[in-house]
């Protein structure tokens, strides 16, 4: 019986460390408006889908922004907002514009929504960049990373 009394005693002990671990992780989320190192976000969101001006870098994908940024090297970013390396992701680019080469635009791109871009370039899953020519035509795909990746393969 004293056996049996110890078990359950562990189990239990177990199971509340491992709330208390979990409860305590700051996970980052949609909601939170600060980064993961406690920085403020900026978000870079055109009105109408089109670049609010040439040195928006960071932008969410539509056909108008796209074709605005012809000029420049375009790369595309399948985000998800359930994705857990996504966010973060999308996070630290928000808060370090500055470090995304100023002749590339990476568009946020939905990986829910954008099917037909998914189709196009082949993306199974979020958090894959696409490097594009000036057609549209896929020049360099990769899967992970942040800035370090799209600086290195932009180059």
């Amino acid at each position: 019986m004293k056996s049996h009394t110890f078990l359950i005693l562990g189990i239990v002990i177990i199971l509340a460390g491992g709330a208390w671990y979990f409860s305590a992780q700051r996970w980052p989320t949609t909601e939170n408006s600060d980064d993961m190192m406690g920085q403020p976000t900026v978000v870079v969101t055109p009105g109408d889908g089109a670049m609010e001006n040439d040195d928006s870098r960071y932008v969410v994908y539509s056909p108008e922004a796209f074709d605005a940024a012809k000029n420049k090297k375009r790369v595309f970013f399948f985000f998800a907002p359930w994705c857990p390396t996504c966010v973060p992701t999308d996070k630290a680019f928000q808060a370090n514009l500055n470090q995304i080469p100023e002749d590339v635009v990476l568009f946020k791109t939905d990986y829910d929504s954008s099917t037909e871009l998914k189709k196009q370039y082949s993306i199974t899953y979020q958090h894959t960049f696409v490097l594009v020519d000036d057609n549209g035509n896929e020049v360099k795909k990769w899967n992970g990373g942040g800035m370090n990746e799209l600086v290195d393969n932009t180059q």
